[in-house]
């Protein structure tokens, strides 16, 4: 039996079932790739402050994974208010969870390998295009196609080539 290699996987606690759906193919690529997923208030949770233990969580793990599932969507506001850039939201803006920011920024800081999916229409930070060293995949819960689940697995499986590299060094 192969080794399970422990990754770290951001995703909010609590989702819709659109979203649940791609969280659990996600899962299912991973465990395909034999990469063990490990997430506060999943597999783990905390003994002290969570900023703590997700610190000691991403440091045992060899990579990481970010999914960014909207929590919030936004149809009326204004952006930057009081700048020079200031303007008005036009449309639907969606948010994800700033814990995902929070735990890109911590893989990111301690080298690990790193991949985003990203609800679509959800952006800033890690979700913006170029933040990354590689590419942020893009999902619409609820109408991913079957090609749509070939790129997610194709990614994972690049991923898991990373993971793999880490490991063994």
């Amino acid at each position: 039996m192969a080794v399970k290699i422990p990754i770290f996987l951001s995703a909010p606690s609590v989702i819709n079932p659109a979203q649940q759906e791609v969280y659990d193919f996600v899962v299912g690529a991973l465990a395909e790739e034999n990469l063990q997923p490990r997430s506060l208030g999943r597999s783990d949770f905390p003994q002290s402050d969570p900023l703590t233990e997700v610190y000691y969580l991403v440091r045992a793990c060899y990579g990481g994974i970010i999914l960014g599932f909207a929590q919030v969507d936004v149809t009326t506001g204004i952006l930057k208010k009081g700048t020079p850039v200031e303007k008005s939201i036009a449309g639907e803006m969606r948010i994800a969870t700033p814990w995902n920011q929070i735990e890109a920024g911590m893989l990111h800081a301690l080298r690990k390998p790193l991949m985003a999916f990203c609800e679509q229409g959800v952006s800033g930070g890690i979700f913006d295009r170029g933040s990354l060293q590689g590419f942020v995949q893009p999902f619409a819960p609820g109408a991913v196609t079957g090609h749509d689940w070939e790129q997610i697995r194709e990614r994972v499986r690049i991923f898991s080539s990373d993971v793999r590299k880490s490991f063994r060094s």
